[in-house]
């Protein structure tokens, strides 16, 4: 009687953990890379955007207390930019810090303009990064180090055919 036992399981769980470190470096610092081109503070920009949330990012944010940012959305309706105190900065490929977000209702031209007393600073509109984002980056990222750890012991610690 042949025992059936997977003599590539490791092969598996290295694949497996190659592809979650890759999602989880993904959800992590994918949103940096879709970023408006920044704008120096009191200048407008005017940028195309979808419907749904967005989120201003500003750097070097030293007094972000103290930055202001203000626009109009497609509609013709005011940026109501709100704090959330789940969103997170961006590291990659530039360090932003956080302002705020707002929603647009429908697609169209947003215009906004940040200013502050930050000498240098400039500002720009991408995607919200959540805590939540952050998290499941974290937690994807623990599943492939666990995995990989699982297919390097596997690997070493098979039985070898015995001559």
């Amino acid at each position: 009687m042949s025992e059936l036992r997977p003599r590539r399981a490791w092969l598996l769980l290295l694949a497996i953990g190659i592809l979650s470190l890759a999602a989880a470096a993904f959800l992590a610092f994918s949103p940096g890379f879709r970023l408006a081109p920044p704008t120096p503070f009191g200048e407008t920009m005017e940028v195309e955007l979808s419907a749904g949330t967005h989120a201003v990012y500003v750097t070097p944010s030293d007094r972000w207390g103290d930055i202001d940012c203000t626009g109009t959305v497609a509609d013709g309706g005011e940026v109501q930019l709100r704090p959330d105190m789940t969103q997170q900065n961006l590291l990659v490929p530039e360090a932003w810090d956080a302002q705020g977000s707002f929603v647009t209702d429908t697609e169209g031209t947003t215009a906004l303009t940040c200013d502050g007393p930050v000498e240098g600073g400039r500002f720009t509109v991408g995607p919200v990064q959540s805590l939540f984002d952050i998290g499941g980056a974290a937690a994807a990222g623990v599943l492939a180090v666990v995995l990989l750890v699982l297919g390097v012991i596997l690997r070493v610690a098979r039985p070898r055919p015995r001559a």
